[in-house]
């Protein structure tokens, strides 16, 4: 009887595992996970809430959807897009998690219009592109 208590107990909390937040990348990581590396102006920004597509958990789970619209002034790495075409991205932040489970929370750094940005993006196919979670977007000072 003692030897299945603690194999009961680790069954139990195995089956239960969760998953945390996505710790940032460094610098050189974005750089080799990134299928395409741009800069350019915000020029455009949509957003709207919408049951998540992420967390799956029993629960109410709302995220707020993003579509950024950058004319390209700059290309780093990546093929298939061109200098000044503009490029819609998306990207996502958790709004309602009832329960509140921990987990992905999105994209960190969501720019505003008229911010030039450089963004370290996923290419799902073609004219289809994320940015890199959770810190794809660096908002640059300076053209």
């Amino acid at each position: 009887m003692k030897l299945h208590i603690p194999i009961l107990t680790v069954l139990i909390v195995s089956s239960f595992a969760l998953f945390g937040a996505i710790a940032p990348m460094t610098p050189m990581d974005l750089e080799k996970n990134s299928d395409l590396i741009i800069t350019g102006k915000v020029i455009g920004m949509t957003s709207k809430i919408t049951k998540s597509k992420v967390e799956k958990a029993f629960g109410i789970h709302r995220d707020k959807i993003f579509k950024v619209t950058i004319k390209i002034t700059k290309i780093l790495k990546g093929k298939g897009v061109k200098l000044g075409q503009n490029i819609n991205i998306g990207a996502w932040q958790p709004r309602v998690r009832i329960p509140p489970y921990p987990g992905p929370q999105g994209n960190q750094l969501i720019p505003n219009k008229s911010d030039f940005v450089k963004v370290y993006l996923y290419v799902k196919s073609e004219n289809n592109y994320t940015a890199l979670l959770p810190n794809g977007f660096k908002i640059k000072t300076n053209k």
